[in-house]
């Protein structure tokens, strides 16, 4: 879906992205949850931001899942990952040229109950060759797909 929650075909999001990646725009992939008595909520977005080019838009995607399995913070979190770093594999698969940084919504801080999992996470998707940010800077994960989550 787009922005306003219209379907768009997948193949138009791909030429969108395609034409984006060739003005030099970086793509932001991330995906969030919400797990609610037993039913867990994921949304995974694919977001351009470039004020170069005056751009800033995003796709989104959710599912949902009803097993108790998500209860666990860390199952839940590498789900999200997962629904992320295999979008951003679609998206490196079809437009190899792509420059995409993938948004987990996780921290180091103290407060941060995820902080166990930040290396992990971090060595997980470097390790497939993207970029990863964390919180604060997370805004695909943080801000755009929690929104979707509720």
């Amino acid at each position: 879906c787009d922005a306003d929650g219209r379907n768009i075909k997948h193949t138009q999001i791909i030429d969108e992205l395609r034409s984006y990646t060739l003005m030099g725009g970086k793509i932001f992939v991330g995906a969030d949850s919400m797990y609610r008595n037993t039913n867990c909520v994921f949304a995974c977005t694919i977001a351009l931001h470039d004020s170069r080019q005056n751009i800033a838009k995003y796709y989104f995607k959710k599912e949902r899942d009803n097993t108790s399995k998500y209860k666990d913070l860390a199952a839940k979190i590498n789900r999200e990952v997962d629904l992320a770093v295999n979008a951003a594999l679609e998206i490196r698969e079809k437009i190899p040229e792509s420059d995409i940084e993938i948004h987990v919504d996780i921290g180091k801080k103290k407060k941060n109950s995820t902080r166990f999992l930040v290396n992990q996470i971090r060595g997980w998707v470097t390790g497939l060759g993207f970029d990863c940010c964390i919180k604060p800077n997370s805004w695909a994960s943080s801000d755009i797909a929690d929104w979707h989550t509720r």
